[in-house]
């Protein structure tokens, strides 16, 4: 289950006007037509195109800022999206542009079992994303860190059914860079790798995750080479989307407001 990760190109997608500076979340849209994302500043969701270009549909707003991860659920008729400040799960109807839904973890079910990795909520170190797995019809939310976690939750967000701790043990290191703690930004489901991808923006890596056996498959730096031909890193990679029909990858910076198109191949 080895991959290969080539660059493609990438795409300003900064929109001051409407408030897309941020980008902290990315899930591909039914059809791979598009991406849905989110910006942490701002009480909004924005569906962008292949090449970055904001779509202008009926603004999508949400009650409040700080949300930091976002996917999509199977039907394609609801986003679930994460609020790090309190570790809350939102669920929003695409067609009614609202959300319908909104469970803190502490109010799960099951909860009992990883309260104490979150003290006072999480703190900063709280919910940075989630994904949605077709296969098992539940959602898995990403911790970013102190310690962190990857959660399995219910698609009715009603109870928490397991949980791993992500760290050196299970393959989260940087290569050469012992003294570089990965965190966990961003995470999507592969359902033809049967694993999930999670970008780190401190490691500035893109991990395959395999959840059943606990172990990372395999790592691969988050760069590219610039107009000038020199080599780069993502700056605070914090959104991650894969389109099995395709094998394309697409990877949202924060700090940039850039989106990153690779190849990924076996």
């Amino acid at each position: 289950m080895t991959f290969t990760l080539t660059y493609v190109e990438r795409f300003d997608i900064k929109n001051e006007d409407l408030g897309l500076t941020e980008p902290s979340g990315l899930a591909l849209a039914p059809g791979g037509d598009g991406l849905w994302t989110i910006s942490d500043d701002t009480k909004r969701v924005f569906r962008i195109g292949l090449t970055g270009k904001l779509r202008r549909i009926r603004p999508f707003k949400v009650p409040k800022k700080g949300l930091e991860g976002i996917t999509i659920e199977p039907t394609g008729a609801f986003l679930f999206a994460v609020r790090e400040e309190n570790n809350r799960v939102l669920k929003l109807d695409i067609a009614k542009r609202a959300v319908v839904e909104k469970r803190r973890l502490a109010q799960m079910a099951g909860f009992g079992k990883i309260a104490r990795h979150f003290g006072d909520e999480g703190g900063n170190k709280g919910l940075e994303g989630i994904a949605s797995n077709a296969q098992t019809g539940t959602l898995f939310a990403l911790k970013e860190g102190l310690p962190g976690l990857i959660v399995e939750i219910s698609a009715d967000l009603a109870t928490i059914l397991g949980h791993r701790r992500l760290g050196a043990r299970n393959g989260f290191t940087v290569p050469g860079a012992p003294g570089v703690k990965a965190d966990y930004s961003g995470i999507c489901y592969d359902p033809t790798r049967r694993a999930f991808w999670i970008v780190s923006d401190k490691a500035k890596r893109l991990f395959l995750y395999d959840f059943d056996s606990d172990r990372v498959v395999q790592g691969a730096a988050l760069g590219y080479e610039d107009e000038d031909g020199a080599y780069r890193l993502i700056e605070k990679a914090e959104g991650v989307a894969f389109d099995p029909s395709s094998g394309r990858l697409y990877v949202v910076s924060d700090a940039e407001a850039r989106l990153y198109v690779y190849d990924v191949g076996p």
